[in-house]
């Protein structure tokens, strides 16, 4: 995990241009070695920490967790495709989610305040339908098809 933390800090801070002044996270394993806190501690990172097991004390985020599964079981449910597509289901409910208005950042999209560009969303297609992928040309035959069909399961 201390690995990931500093590769997504370092993503974060460089494409937004501000710094991580604090993070939140329970009392588990993951995020409490020395290593860990010896780095927050060099680059002036709080670490706030809740107590295991009590999720309200972080209602924001329990509350967007609790959004994104029931939208991944409705995705899932609709497209009739197998549970073992939940890590595209929920790639796909995040990326969605962040081009959809909110009301924490008001007339905006939490995608419009990150980048400071309003999104473009005509690209956006139903999750589980059909999609046709383009086969190259050195690739077929002349009479082959050109397309192949796919599943369609989310954004790249």
């Amino acid at each position: 995990m201390f690995e990931r933390f500093i590769e997504w800090q370092s993503m974060v801070e460089k494409s937004s241009g501000m710094k991580v002044n604090t993070i939140r996270s329970d009392d588990g394993g993951e995020y409490t070695s020395k290593e860990f806190e010896q780095y927050l501690k060099t680059y002036g990172t709080q670490h706030k920490l809740t107590v295991p097991k009590t999720p309200q004390q972080n209602g924001v985020a329990e509350s967007m967790n609790r959004k994104l599964v029931e939208s991944v079981r409705s995705m899932l449910a609709d497209s009739e495709l197998p549970r073992r597509f939940w890590a595209e289901a929920i790639a796909t409910a995040v990326y969605l989610r962040n081009r959809s208005p909110t009301n924490s950042v008001r007339n905006k999209t939490p995608n419009e305040v990150w980048t400071e560009k309003k999104p473009n969303v005509s690209h956006l297609r139903i999750f589980g339908w059909d999609a046709f992928s383009h086969i190259p040309k050195d690739e077929r035959n002349k009479l082959d098809s050109k397309t192949k069909r796919s599943i369609f399961l989310g954004y790249g």
